[in-house]
């Protein structure tokens, strides 16, 4: 998927996993599926350069949400397991693992992906018989759908808050120049308001 921008939209945030400084002034959301053609594009292609240029310096923080599409058919199971890695602190690293093989996604192959990383095999292989992460996936995914997200990839990049971010919808796997406008507009919005002393909400 690799479309146009969305209208404005918002969603969500507190106890998803992110990367970068937690008082980041700008927030960037994404909604992806680890099984999707797209979404590894922009792991890929686009993710390193943000990484490098927004999240590592503390400008922004990613947050990931969930929406594993129905024609997907490991793709619920895929987010699973980095939620089972995140129990040993490995979600990040789980999910760079996933989509650096989107194409091999199978249950059987996930403890193989565990073990790959130094995590321990039976409590992970337990957490994805318990199927106790499924609840928040749906909810990510519900949250996607309220707001009239679709498809995936999709982001929504705003001013930081403690929980909700209402911001711009951004959908696909756009160009690093896309995200790089808007969060440059986002902090020099957020540097005029330093600037003069208004406080933000």
């Amino acid at each position: 998927m690799n479309t146009a921008a969305l209208k404005a939209a918002k969603a969500p945030t507190k106890g998803r996993p992110f990367l970068g400084r937690a008082d980041a002034p700008v927030t960037l959301v994404e909604f992806t599926d680890y099984q999707c053609p797209y979404c590894s594009r922009f792991y890929k292609n686009t993710l390193p350069a943000l990484k490098r240029d927004y999240i590592d310096t503390g400008k922004v923080r990613l947050v990931l949400k969930d929406l594993p599409l129905s024609f997907h058919a490991h793709a619920r199971k895929a987010a699973q397991a980095a939620h089972c890695a995140g129990e040993q602190n490995a979600f990040w690293p789980m999910h760079d693992k996933l989509f650096e093989n989107n194409r091999a996604l199978e249950a059987g192959k996930l403890p193989g992906y565990a073990t790959a990383l130094g995590l321990d095999g039976t409590s992970f292989t337990a957490c994805l018989a318990s199927d106790r992460h499924m609840t928040a996936i749906d909810a990510d995914a519900g949250q996607a759908r309220a707001t009239g997200i679709t498809g995936t990839p999709s982001f929504i990049v705003g001013k930081s808050t403690d929980d909700v971010i209402d911001g711009l919808g951004i959908r696909g796997a756009q160009p690093f120049a896309v995200f790089k406008a808007n969060i440059d507009k986002l902090l020099a919005q957020a540097g005029a308001n330093a600037d003069t002393g208004t406080k933000t909400q």
